[in-house]
């Protein structure tokens, strides 16, 4: 439909546009002598809540969601809309505490492994840790340059081959983090995060409009009679079954929202201020609704247009309808839509991609070079060297996606549920000082093990996700700590600087 000199012009645009800001940021930082270099970041409310939206919602907003909505109905919608809400609540008893003591610690943190090594003084525990928010990050990463690949091949009719275009992409992505580093990232959310979110609401209209004269009452009935099941569960796919209905708001609640490498490290060390922090606690779900809202509808919209897609076909619902209803409406429409659904994907889909990229490298320069193998990087090198890194962790990236699933919800989902174990240590570092390092040791491994047998040995892994995990090291937090004892001396410091913390930012009276 589009010419491939449109996408590589799209393209060329937008690179300039992220290196615009790289180079602004970078500048910016010179004239102000601000220190902290390509990993850390300390960010006003409303950067920090669209960096997070946008680092959260990756190519779910035009692929994945779309396509999971047509296949899971209404109920999955639903199942969207309960973790959202568990958000706030979370957020206050976790990452609200996290960034309290990240900010008495003077806010050196980079990475997740940071906040538990703090708590339970452990260099096992944060290799351990590092390799598993690594192995999160690349499925993740790579799911982004899968999608906007697959985009500028529907958009042009195969004249812009795949494999070519997750080359370029992953180029793009890759030098731009380079240049800029968190900060950059962070700014260029903050625009792109509005831009793709009136892409979609610009594209549900429109397709309504299209489909079904702009009614949704129409397109409800249509749906009503054609395919009653997205009204009900387990949805007109089948897979939105009881387990799923339970294991996949809690992983996301848990697994996505918080324990994300990146999203980690947004909720609970970016925010100049408590007031950001709790700004971002109840405004970032009202954001996450809307856009689950306007996804929601391009499913409803698409079942009720044509409702024999196969699984992989659901996740290019867009273009799909663009090509097969909006050019025959009006063509110039039909192109606009489809240049707007190629840069709201690669806007969303590159601000999750940056976001990853900046912590996986901080993953391998903190955790593994720095404390596992204990190499020691000069000062004045530490920006070349992270560099160096995040070159080859977007090219490992770029190679992975070369050959992808069929699915990109499964690349998603997994990083989620790999994660998912992690959270019980989390909470009982924070609030049960009996806990221990052999606890949290032990708890992460039967975790992994656990979500690792879900998805390759019990295929468990598209109802369950990461619950089973998450269950199973939560109940090895509790038996080994009971079991175990660690120096009272590993977490009194720890439960020292909380009470500071608290006493800080809360007003404490004793």
């Amino acid at each position: 439909m589009l010419s491939s000199a449109t996408i590589w012009i799209t393209l060329a645009i937008y690179m300039c546009f992220l290196l615009g800001v790289a180079f602004y940021v970078t500048q910016k930082e010179k004239k102000q002598k601000v220190s902290g270099g390509l990993l850390k970041a300390s960010v006003a409310w409303p950067v920090l809540v669209m960096t997070y939206v946008a680092s959260l919602m990756s190519t779910w907003v035009f692929f994945a969601g779309p396509g999971a909505y047509y296949r899971g109905g209404m109920g999955y919608w639903l199942s969207e809309l309960s973790y959202i809400a568990l958000f706030p609540i979370i957020a206050h008893f976790t990452m609200n505490k996290v960034w309290m003591i990240n900010q008495q610690r003077g806010g050196n943190y980079v990475t997740p492994a940071d906040f538990y090594f703090e708590r339970f003084k452990s260099p096992a525990l944060r290799t351990i840790l590092g390799l598993i928010f690594l192995a999160a990050s690349f499925p993740y990463i790579s799911s982004v340059l899968v999608a906007i690949a697959q985009a500028a091949d529907f958009a042009t009719g195969g004249a812009i081959p795949y494999q070519t275009a997750v080359i370029v992409v992953g180029l793009i992505m890759t030098v731009f983090v380079c240049i800029g580093g968190v900060k950059s990232a962070a700014m260029a959310d903050t625009v792109q995060g509005l831009l793709f979110i009136g892409l979609l609401w610009f594209i549900v209209i429109a397709c309504l409009i299209v489909g079904f004269g702009g009614s949704l009452t129409t397109a409800v009935d249509t749906l009503w009679t054609n395919t009653p099941a997205f009204f009900s569960y387990p949805g007109p796919d089948g897979w939105v079954t009881n387990a799923s209905r339970l294991g996949y708001p809690l992983s996301c609640a848990i697994g996505w929202t918080i324990m994300l490498p990146h999203v980690f490290v947004r909720a609970g060390y970016f925010g100049d201020n408590l007031k950001s922090q709790r700004k971002l606690s109840y405004i970032a779900p009202l954001i996450q609704a809307v856009v689950w809202t306007g996804t929601m509808l391009i499913g409803l919209i698409g079942l009720a247009l044509v409702s024999n897609l196969t699984k992989g076909d659901t996740e290019m619902i867009i273009p799909f309808m663009i090509n097969n209803f909006v050019i025959a409406f009006n063509p110039t429409l039909a192109a606009f839509m489809m240049v707007g659904f190629f840069v709201g994907a690669t806007a969303v889909g590159l601000s999750t991609a940056n976001a990853f990229l900046t912590v996986a490298s901080g993953i391998v320069s903190s955790d593994l070079l720095k404390n596992t193998f204990h190499i020691n990087v000069p000062a004045e090198k530490e920006s070349l060297v992270n560099r160096i890194i995040i070159a080859v962790l977007g090219i490992g990236s770029l190679l992975i996606a070369i050959n992808p699933p069929e699915l990109i919800f499964t690349m998603i989902m997994f990083s989620i549920s790999i994660v998912m174990p992690l959270f019980p240590i989390l909470v009982f570092g924070l609030y049960w000082k009996k806990a221990t390092k052999q606890a949290a040791i032990a708890s992460t491994i039967v975790g992994t093990i656990l979500v690792l047998l879900t998805y390759f040995a019990w295929d468990l892994g598209g109802t369950w996700y990461g619950a089973i995990g998450l269950l199973g090291a939560t109940v090895t937090m509790v038996a080994v700590s009971l079991f175990t004892q660690q120096d009272e001396a590993d977490s009194k410091e720890f439960y020292e600087i909380c009470t500071r913390a608290n006493n800080r930012f809360y007003d404490v009276q004793e």
